[in-house]
């Protein structure tokens, strides 16, 4: 039996990177991605609930708010103010339209997120942009985030929404536990069941910022589908096998709701397998090979470290910053595939966190500085439209990226963080 497969041809990156750079882009604080930032670090999630309406989910973490009880109610309260403008694009300037409001967020003991959302009447554009600027009056703490909402198709994925059986709250990531069980919404409500169907998810991690690539082919390889009952406006989702899983409403759609199950504790790096795995981007021909046919792998990573840093201590400090990245790059990064597997992943990892962000209608261009010798590098990430997630990107590569990624990676086998 021949083996199925969809395939999504990625747009050329030279004709990406022509349409990226004439844009004038919009400077961001590079705290999107600094979970050490004392800024806001919001999630987002789109659902077209209906033809007249979208919801936009927002999702806010109580340790990031300063509380204070110093309001007429004597209320131990967060105060959280939410301003948004509706752009067609990022770059322009005529608003569609604009709203504000304040959230007030009680301290309760034992909370760890609040989840809201605003309602977005039907705006007929194939795409618009959502600018969020959020405020924690007591903290004086900020966030700027832009949003892209695609109303092209009813196969994407801001057409569907996902919600915990447990608390019946909005899930914001695309991976998920085996363990979960999932409510799946979907703004077509005549619909009496979706297609589930299962693909494996074993990709390469990325390759250097200088090897040039032209062009991208993203091959799912089907391994088995489903089906299950859409009943009054739900329908009940689990999966135990790790993998991708595509939720459609229509069978004949390539796209559809994405999930993935990358088993264990994902996003958090638990196994050695896992540990040995994210080295790849330092590791010298043939040592992944050696390491992994170890038979103490746990100890054959620690020795790694040892090894290059020239003391426990030190290899301490280092791993946890190495993997440290590597974990968020999974919080930040995840789409189809780890996100530390990804191009932002594989930049996080071994540079660290952008000093600036550039945010364009399809690219983030990433800053970083060396003030002592006054110089910067600029990377740009594409996101592709045509994936099956809207947390895809590619880097643009180049060979100029060669003698900063040698520096960086010889920082790392000589026992230094490396920064640029």
């Amino acid at each position: 039996m021949k083996t199925k497969l969809i395939i999504i041809i990625i747009s050329g990156i030279l004709l990406a990177t022509c349409a990226t750079q004439k844009q004038p882009g919009t400077k961001t604080s590079a705290s999107k991605y600094n979970p050490a930032s004392n800024v806001l670090h919001p999630k987002f999630k789109v659902f077209h609930e209906s033809n007249e309406y979208t919801k936009l989910y927002l999702k806010l973490f109580t340790k990031e708010l300063r509380y204070s009880s110093a309001n007429k109610d004597r209320i131990n309260q967060a105060v959280i103010k939410v301003k948004y403008k509706i752009t067609e694009t990022i770059r322009e300037k005529n608003i569609i339209d604009s709203a504000q409001t304040t959230i007030k967020v009680k301290k309760t003991e034992g909370q760890t997120s609040l989840i809201s959302f605003i309602k977005i009447k039907k705006i007929d554009l194939d795409q618009y942009f959502i600018e969020v600027n959020l405020f924690d009056v007591y903290g004086n703490k900020k966030s700027q985030s832009y949003i892209r909402v695609n109303n092209t198709a009813d196969e994407n994925s801001q057409y569907f929404l996902s919600l915990n059986k447990k608390n019946m709250k909005p899930e914001f990531e695309e991976y998920f536990h085996k363990s979960d069980s999932l409510i799946i919404r979907y703004k077509k409500s005549e619909i009496k069941k979706m297609h589930i169907t299962h693909y494996k998810a074993d990709f390469k991690p990325a390759d250097k910022p200088y090897v040039t690539i032209d062009q991208q082919t993203l091959r799912l390889n089907k391994d088995s589908s489903r089906t299950i009952p859409y009943n009054y406006n739900k329908a009940e989702f689990n999966g135990s096998k790790p993998g991708i899983y595509l939720i459609r409403a229509d069978s004949t759609k390539l796209r559809g709701l994405m999930k993935v199950n990358f088993k264990n504790a994902y996003p958090l790096l638990t196994k050695s397998d896992e540990l040995i795995e994210t080295l790849q981007y330092l590791f010298k021909e043939g040592e992944y090979e050696k390491m992994k046919k170890s038979e103490n792998k746990k100890l054959s990573v620690d020795n790694f470290w040892i090894k290059i840093s020239g003391n426990s201590e030190k290899a301490k400090e280092l791993l946890k910053i190495w993997y440290n990245r590597a974990t968020y790059s999974n919080y930040y990064f995840t789409s189809y595939k780890q996100g530390w597997k990804t191009d932002r992943g594989l930049i996080y990892i071994v540079l660290g966190p952008p000093d600036d962000i550039q945010h364009f209608d399809d690219a983030e261009k990433w800053i970083y500085l060396n003030t002592k010798e006054d110089k910067q590098i600029e990377l740009i990430f594409i996101q592709q439209l045509n994936s099956i997630s809207f947390n895809d990107y590619t880097l643009i590569r180049e060979n100029k990226y060669e003698p900063i990624w040698s520096k960086a990676i010889n920082s790392w086998r000589s026992g230094r963080v490396y920064h640029y």
